[in-house]
């Protein structure tokens, strides 16, 4: 009966750590976070474009952590949103991004981000809500639903000192993207630094250069992809 006991008693510890722990954000972007408004626990930038950014955060990940890819998008007057997730898990935040993208008529199509799980979310909304959606750009991450016929463009950005994600797996997935799609490699990047926050993992590959470039380059890539299709939108 002891053993049974302690046995419970760990396994309730393991679940408890599993839904309740998380990556914390670093102080300079939870600054930033600070200066983004709340609704419904949502962080947002509002912006006047008719295109706006949702970002899907990796697994148990603090959203705060992902407040400078979101100030450097929104610095193009874009809309962006870090939606609040269950337990910090944005496997299970597609009804709530598509109930954001619903609510929200005023922004006539979505740019989909998602970093290492938020890759999940991304793929089965841009499945289910192409209409809505000009692209998806993938983070240490892949598509993992069906994106190969429809209308719509994917860039995948890798990081070459990953150590979470494996990108030698990742090519297997690549049947999913749709027909116009890429992918780019940062040298130097690590997993984490799609991001700003502190890991208790030891697992990830030691980066070369700082979270924060690691940032401004995937937004550069993201927004120089996209160029031609953010047009067209802000054109009409």
């Amino acid at each position: 009966m002891t053993v049974f006991l302690i046995i419970i008693g760990i396994l309730a510890v393991f679940i408890l750590i599993v839904l309740f722990y998380y990556n914390k954000a670093f102080p300079e972007a939870q600054e930033i976070a600070d200066k983004m408004d709340m609704i419904d626990r949502d962080y947002w930038f509002h912006g006047d474009k008719k295109i706006g950014f949702l970002i899907f955060t990796g697994a148990q990940t603090d959203e705060p952590a992902y407040a400078y890819i979101a100030y450097l998008l929104h610095r193009g007057s874009y809309p962006v949103v870090i939606p609040k997730q269950p337990f910090q898990m944005s496997a299970f935040g597609v009804k709530h991004g598509m109930e954001i993208m619903e609510s929200h008529p005023e922004i006539e199509k979505w740019i989909l981000i998602g970093h290492s799980l938020g890759g999940v979310p991304v793929s089965r909304i841009a499945a289910a809500r192409p209409d809505q959606v000009i692209g998806a750009a993938f983070l240490a991450t892949y598509a993992s639903a069906d994106l190969s016929g429809l209308d719509i463009s994917a860039i995948r950005i890798v990081a070459e000192n990953d150590g979470i994600m494996d990108n030698d797996r990742m090519p297997n997935f690549n049947h999913n993207l749709p027909e116009d799609s890429a992918t780019v490699i940062i040298k130097g990047a690590n997993h984490q630094g799609f991001a700003a926050y502190d890991s208790l993992s030891n697992r990830d590959g030691k980066a070369t250069i700082s979270w924060q470039e690691q940032n401004e380059l995937s937004v550069r890539y993201i927004l120089e992809f996209f160029e031609e299709q953010i047009s067209e939108v802000v054109s009409d």
